[in-house]
């Protein structure tokens, strides 16, 4: 009964002025530890939040009310508004915190408050974990290595995430639709960083991260630039242009320290599909529109070599070359687990045949273990990975 009442409460109140999420996102200064913002649930119709002694706070109304003992708080998130789909915007609904500085969502721990908000279309949930940078980094470093991996290589991955997140925070563009508009400052998932939960935290990545604390990566100019790492390259890694189409200052392209590659990955393409692909391709790329007898009619591709980062592809009497990253974008990362790969066709099948895993851009994670494992410290392995880039000290 409690719980209706509290749903029924919370839809009055949404019917008040909203709270816009870019009235309350601050970029953190220089010179203390900043808050980030990490969105841990989407798109949720309904959700419980709990934990002891909680402090919850909605925005709307600013109402602040504590509970005594332990508590749960549901939330019913489907249908809040029925207004015009181009005007709506994400608001912020509630704040949920804890005295002991646990709140629990999802059977989850997290250290910090967990602030629920509407979708961008205010028909379900997000919510967002807030917490102090610095306790976010021994979490995700479970996640994106392993606890057990040598310290140096986890420190270089807590310098490289830092840096990503704190970049994130001030660009305040984690989302191209929302932009600035939007809730968070980062996705909990492989599109930005993988993290954890306070139960994920380790002494070993704690102390990764407090014996980097507040180090970040910045170029020679001393400008802030994305950190981008991935698995493991599949020979030399990528710059950020070959993947993502923009420059980055600081990157450049550096050979994987060891021979045998640990991901070798295999996948087929039936024809029909690949067709779709250069449909897709042409269309978007290059802007133009293929006439379906040249898309069904004589289709080739050239013999490849996997390091290269192009693909010749004869459609009629016509050559494409088409960058390969483009075939990640369109097949996504579980069917190209890189891009280092070479196709061969075999009657109807494309076989392709892969080196490495992720996007290949910057600091490769297995990389990063080998050359912790042979001596070389963090400050080591980030200038090899990242030869354009120096640390910085900012708090």
């Amino acid at each position: 009964m409690k719980n209706v009442k509290l749903v029924i409460f919370l839809l009055i109140i949404f019917s008040m002025v909203p709270v816009s999420m870019a009235s309350i996102n601050k970029s953190p200064a220089f010179g203390k530890i900043p808050k980030v913002r990490i969105r841990v649930g989407e798109s949720l119709g309904s959700l419980n939040i709990s934990g002891t002694d909680l402090t919850r706070y909605l925005f709307p109304k600013r109402d602040l009310k504590v509970f005594s003992g332990r508590k749960r708080i549901k939330f019913n998130c489907t249908n809040f508004f029925k207004t015009d789909i181009s005007k709506r915007k994400p608001i912020l609904l509630a704040s949920l915190s804890s005295a002991t500085g646990l709140v629990t969502f999802e059977n989850e721990k997290y250290k910090g408050k967990l602030l629920v908000l509407t979708s961008p279309w205010q028909n379900s949930c997000d919510v967002v974990h807030e917490t102090d940078l610095e306790n976010y980094i021994p979490s995700l470093l479970s996640k994106e290595m392993n606890e057990k991996w040598p310290i140096e290589a986890l420190k270089a991955q807590a310098v490289a995430a830092r840096t990503y997140a704190l970049h994130k925070i001030h660009s305040q563009q984690v989302s191209r639709k929302l932009g600035y508009k939007a809730h968070y400052d980062l996705e909990n998932s492989e599109k930005h960083q993988v993290s954890g939960t306070f139960f994920d935290i380790t002494a070993t990545t704690k102390n990764a991260t407090m014996e980097t604390g507040g180090e970040i990566l910045v170029t020679s100019k001393g400008r802030m630039t994305p950190i981008f790492f991935h698995a493991e390259s599949g020979g030399k890694t990528l710059l950020p242009e070959h993947v993502w189409d923009n420059h980055v200052d600081g990157y450049g392209r550096v050979k994987r320290p060891y021979k045998k590659c640990h991901f070798n990955w295999k996948t087929k393409i039936g024809i029909r599909k690949f067709r779709r692909f250069l449909k897709w391709y042409m269309k978007k790329h290059v802007g133009k529109k293929l006439k379906k007898s040249k898309i069904f009619g004589k289709v080739l591709v050239a013999p490849d070599r996997k390091e290269n980062l192009k693909l010749r592809v004869y459609i009629g009497d016509r050559v494409y070359l088409i960058d390969k990253t483009f075939f990640r974008r369109f097949f996504g990362r579980k069917v190209f687990g890189s891009n280092t790969f070479e196709i061969k066709k075999k009657g109807g099948i494309l076989r392709v045949s892969g080196l490495g895993r992720g996007h290949g851009v910057g600091m490769s994670q297995i990389g990063a273990k080998y050359l912790a494992k042979i001596g070389w410290d963090y400050k080591q392995i980030l200038g090899y990975y990242f030869p354009g880039h120096r640390l910085k000290k900012i708090y």
